[in-house]
């Protein structure tokens, strides 16, 4: 039972040019990504990378709320509410309240499933025995096995956890398929 933190995030384009993404982490580390989780600034409105093969998670972190929209549809996220939609799906995203940050989970779903949980200010005991499992902070302060997790910060988790909080944080399961 452990967790490994990640705190330095690499900056790198969205993969349609229209922002920057910060990786949190990955895998596999090298060549094309089988799961990934990161964090973004939005600072205008935008449209979203398309991901042909990927299934995507949306987790608003600062920003009331974001609409995203095509042609079939409108969609309003809220902060903290996870999202999930297909990859191949072309979103516009427009932010009504002003620049937005948000949690990215992606996963090739020919290879994974994912799952993201947002969950509020108390104890918690995570049994992370099976799967691949990580935490990010999103408000106040997470200790995980002892570490402090802060705000943008990661926990990759392995065994039985004790997950203490002051406020919320994100709880993303990758699955193998």
């Amino acid at each position: 039972m452990g967790a490994t933190i990640y705190r330095d995030h690499a900056s790198m384009p969205w993969p349609n040019g229209a922002g920057i993404t910060y990786e949190v982490v990955r895998f596999p580390a090298e060549g094309e990504f089988q799961w990934r989780i990161s964090l973004a600034d939005i600072d205008n409105d935008c449209p979203f990378s398309v991901m042909p093969g990927v299934d995507r998670g949306i987790v608003l972190m600062e920003g009331q709320h974001m609409i995203l929209a095509n042609s079939d549809e409108s969609i309003r996220v809220d902060e903290l509410v996870a999202f999930n939609y297909p990859g191949e799906v072309a979103f516009d995203c427009t932010l009504p309240a002003g620049p937005a940050k948000d949690l990215n989970i992606m996963s090739r779903r020919a290879h994974f499933n994912s799952e993201t949980v947002v969950l509020g200010p108390r104890s918690h005991k995570i049994d992370a025995t099976a799967d691949t499992h990580i935490l990010v902070g999103l408000r106040g302060e997470t200790t995980v096995e002892g570490q402090k997790l802060a705000y943008r910060d990661a926990a990759v988790i392995t065994g039985i956890v004790d997950v203490v909080s002051t406020g919320t944080f994100a709880h993303i399961c990758f699955c193998a398929v």
